[in-house]
């Protein structure tokens, strides 16, 4: 169904309109007074006049067709107001009121009726528990009224943080085509909100807080999309213990994996940024038309300030563009002889406003972003340099502008529309997620498992360690030679068969740390089997034995995300997968390329790649997707195998750990 008369409504009610100035329901009526032009109805059952303007005791009074209702009356009231709303034919609504999922199972309950309600009249519901809407038609909310117009949609799911962002594009003069505040997500959902935005012409690019995503499929299904027609940028609350279990008072969402959210975001080709300060500062770029790259020059009056944006630029993974000579002679003629062509730029301390000009007149053609830093000193003045970047707009500049007028200069800079910025390694970071932004994807899930994986798998809520062993051998994963055995004299004539030394274990039904519970014995050579074995076996009666093999250790794993579903991990393994941390994570079924980017992003590859040691990194990638695959056919909870060992020879699955 439409967004139309949520976003776009005709006419708008507003229940729970009050005549107390210090309400809600009087802040949002006197928002859409100063920002409407449709009807509005004010609504209060002991009120003739608010505001004045005629109040009606019900909807159901009001005269004209309502395509709009806002509801902010207490909770117990709620229901009984969206009867009415039923009855009157009002096409959307947005619950302000609080108190349902959030607090518990007896405000569940009351969320459930009253969305089911809503249903049996087809209103789209807002919230619960929301502040509201901005649109670029009207102001329906209970912040500010005064939202400066523009081209930024802020879709929050916390009323606190879209406040601040309103704060905060008042005090940026950054304007706003949309703020959406999603509350509880009870019926429209934080993907039909994107997808509607993203095909809103007055908007250029969506900014979207997160606590939860109420469907982890659609939202694969649908941002893609929207992705593709305009930045989406992402930053997401609950990305710690303690932050999830703030989430759950909060909106009632499932947090969901943090490290897993951000492979979702790369997969639908989102932008996602970790802190506040970045996600704003990202905007200054999207509201620009400069043509922003990775390949980067800067310009400084500053030699300490060169240094360190360098240092930004090379930890961004950016890179700081060689000079061409001929630009290079070029410079020569207006630097002085204490400072060098090359990059960074260094104009020197003495640098005014015509060296400036003079040093940007020569690079502007260069194809890269100019990163332009002008310390305030008494030979030149940020807004002096300011001005001068106006005569270069659309030549890729990026403005930093530092010291006792940076604040004019700022707003020059920011009145047209070129980005600017008070810190460079602020700037740094905002180029790097702009030019790092992903392709979209859809993942398509299709179960196609093997019959003979079925067969070994069915009914089972785990596998045995050399059950789990056939299963990477049924889908064509490489293992080490290996046997299982229950004797001394079974453990001799397998040892012997596959080759010194080899590695003995414990081999339980159930999956465990073998090396925790002292149940690995490595290097066992051709006389110390039996006994090997006698030691093993007073844990576990079998013992599985195999070929020791040499290699780099690797972790990859796979789980079934709650929210979004079935997710492959790579990372360091052995005993230093938990230590180390490293684990890229990458949205099941993932593709050659992405398992390559997962290699990257984990340091993996540069593991195998070091010393030129000639590691099969293409059994390794072959793994990862088959692996990626085989945890949607088999519906696999948990899967690990660490190690995974890489060599000359390939990829091998030494030990494999299976949950169903």
């Amino acid at each position: 169904m439409s967004l139309d008369p949520l976003f776009r409504p005709k006419s708008i009610a507003v229940v729970g309109a009050s005549r107390n100035r210090e309400k809600i329901g009087n802040i949002i009526l006197r928002n859409l007074i100063a920002t409407y032009r449709g009807k509005i109805y004010p609504v209060n059952n002991k009120a003739e006049e608010i505001e004045g303007m005629k109040s009606y005791k019900t909807l159901k009074e009001i005269p004209g067709d309502v395509d709009l209702a806002i509801i902010s009356v207490p909770r117990q009231f709620a229901v009984e107001v969206m009867e009415d709303a039923v009855e009157k034919g009002v096409k959307a609504s947005i619950v302000i009121t609080s108190g349902f999922r959030e607090v518990g199972d007896e405000g569940a309950k009351l969320e459930e009726e009253l969305i089911s309600t809503a249903k049996k009249g087809g209103i789209r519901v807002l919230g619960p528990n929301t502040m509201g809407l901005i649109s670029p038609d009207f102001n329906g909310t209970f912040a500010y009224a005064n939202v400066q117009r523009g081209e930024i949609a802020l879709v929050v799911q916390s009323g606190g943080i879209g406040a601040y962002m309103l704060d905060w594009a008042q005090r940026t003069r950054t304007g706003i085509s949309f703020l959406v505040s999603m509350g509880n997500q009870a019926d429209v959902k934080e993907y039909e909100v994107i997808d509607y935005l993203s095909r809103d012409p007055e908007t250029r690019a969506i900014f979207v807080y997160l606590e939860g995503v109420a469907d982890g499929e659609k939202f694969l299904d649908v941002v893609p999309d929207a992705a593709s027609r305009k930045p989406v940028v992402f930053i997401k609350g609950g990305a710690t213990a303690k932050g999830a279990e703030a989430v759950k008072t909060h909106t009632g969402s499932l947090a969901g994996s943090y490290e897993v959210f951000k492979a979702a975001i790369k997969t639908v080709g989102g932008i996602f940024v970790e802190d506040l300060s970045d996600f704003l500062n990202l905007t200054r770029f999207v509201t620009s038309s400069e043509p922003i790259k990775g390949d980067i020059l800067v310009v400084t009056n500053s030699g300490g300030h060169g240094v360190l944006t360098s240092d930004a630029i090379s930890r961004s993974g950016l890179n700081m563009v060689d000079i061409p000579d001929r630009i290079k002679d070029e410079l020569r003629k207006i630097l002085p002889v204490t400072s060098l062509p090359k990059n960074p730029l260094d104009l020197s301390g003495d640098a005014g406003r015509d060296r400036y000009a003079e040093a940007m007149k020569i690079v502007q053609d260069l194809d890269c972003t100019k990163l332009v830093i002008v310390q305030s000193l008494p030979v030149v003045s940020c807004s002096e340099v300011a001005k001068v970047l106006l005569n270069y707009k659309g030549k890729g500049v990026v403005g930093v502008m530092m010291g006792v007028d940076e604040d004019s200069a700022l707003r020059i800079l920011e009145s047209a529309s070129i980005p600017a910025f008070n810190f460079p390694e602020a700037a740094v970071r905002a180029i790097r997620y702009l030019t790092s932004k992903p392709n979209p994807r859809k993942k398509i899930r299709v179960a196609q498992p093997i019959s003979s994986a079925v067969e070994l798998t069915k009914g089972k809520e785990y596998l045995a360690d050399y059950e789990a062993l056939k299963l990477m051998e049924i889908y064509g994963i490489k293992t080490p030679k290996w046997g299982i055995v229950q004797s001394e004299e079974e453990a001799q004539r397998v040892a012997d068969s596959i080759g010194y030394p080899v590695v003995m274990k414990i081999s339980a039904d159930k999956p465990l740390h073998k090396t925790e519970m002292k149940g690995v014995v490595m290097n066992v050579e051709k006389d110390m089997v039996k006994s090997v074995y006698k030691q093993l076996s007073q844990i576990t009666k079998r013992v599985m034995i195999q070929e020791q093999l040499t290699g780099l250790e690797v972790f990859v794993g796979g789980l079934k995300d709650p929210v979004f579903g079935h997710t492959v991990l790579v990372g360091s393994g052995g005993i230093y997968v938990e230590v180390l941390k490293n684990v890229s994570y990458g949205i099941s079924p993932v593709y050659e390329d992405e398992a390559l980017e997962m290699l990257k992003e984990s340091k993996v590859h540069d593991m195998l790649t070091a010393r030129k040691r000639g590691y099969d990194e293409g059994s390794l990638i072959r793994t990862i997707v088959t692996v990626s695959r085989m945890i949607v056919d088999l519906n696999i909870k948990e899967m690990d195998i660490n190690p995974l060992i890489v060599n000359e020879n390939g990829a091998f699955a030494v030990d494999v750990r299976i949950l169903f």
